[in-house]
């Protein structure tokens, strides 16, 4: 039976998982397109519940194409979304750990994700002031490397296991160190907090060609995962 009614359970439960209270609050969030859900199924995730556009032949529940529309992060034509419930990632004791201080763009959160799966880094953490990782924007950025990834919120700095290496402007510009660590990442406008740089081990900067300023935040951290050379084979 085709759900119609903005009254329906799951099409409320969509509309308060757009702010970050509401996925907090149900420990839901929301992951839209077929890519995103064949993601999940590929890395063992199980859906809560599944939506359907009415007609799409997708497996689930479907829904009025207006209405599944209307409580879409893209906007009109969106044919699957799944509900899936946030699964808390654990530290490693080794290996590397890309840390997110302070990154506020959901955007680059969810980039920084994808390249942290695609180059061998263990796991992602975030320490306060940095975006939810279970946006909308964060989760469709990841490209469906959060169910892939694990991903810890809310870690301390003295809580990362390793070398902490922070990215920064001013430091230096030689090889990496090799054995366990974790790449400290801030926010473009700010860097760094700095409780944060005054605990890390040492600081990294990124080569560049004269004149350039700087790169975008999820740019250096995938830089810098490359650097840190942790890619499997």
């Amino acid at each position: 039976m085709t759900i119609t009614s903005t009254d329906n359970k799951w099409i409320k439960e969509l509309r308060k998982l757009a702010s970050s209270q509401g996925r907090s609050k149900s420990d839901l969030f929301a992951a839209e397109g077929e890519d995103l859900i064949a993601a999940a199924h590929a890395a063992g995730w199980t859906p809560v519940e599944v939506l359907v556009r009415e007609g799409s032949d997708l497996q689930g529940e479907e829904v009025d194409p207006e209405l599944l529309d209307s409580v879409s992060a893209l906007g009109s034509g969106t044919r699957v979304i799944g509900l899936f419930r946030r699964q808390v990632g654990v530290i490693p004791e080794a290996g590397l750990v890309l840390h997110l201080a302070g990154i506020k763009d959901p955007g680059n959160v969810g980039t920084m994700i994808r390249s942290a799966h695609a180059l061998g880094a263990g796991a992602v953490t975030l320490g306060p002031g940095s975006a939810d990782p279970f946006s909308q924007k964060a989760v469709r950025a990841s490209m469906g490397s959060i169910f892939a990834m694990p991903v810890v919120n809310g870690v301390s700095i003295g809580e990362l296991p390793g070398v902490l290496v922070g990215l920064s402007a001013a430091g230096d510009t030689g090889p990496l160190p090799d054995g366990d660590l974790s790449l400290v990442v801030g926010s473009e406008r700010q860097g760094l907090p700095p409780e944060v740089e005054s605990a890390c081990d040492l600081l990294w900067s990124i080569p560049m060609a004269e004149g350039a300023e700087s790169l975008n935040a999820s740019a250096a951290a995938t830089v810098a995962l490359y650097a840190a050379n942790r890619i499997p084979t």
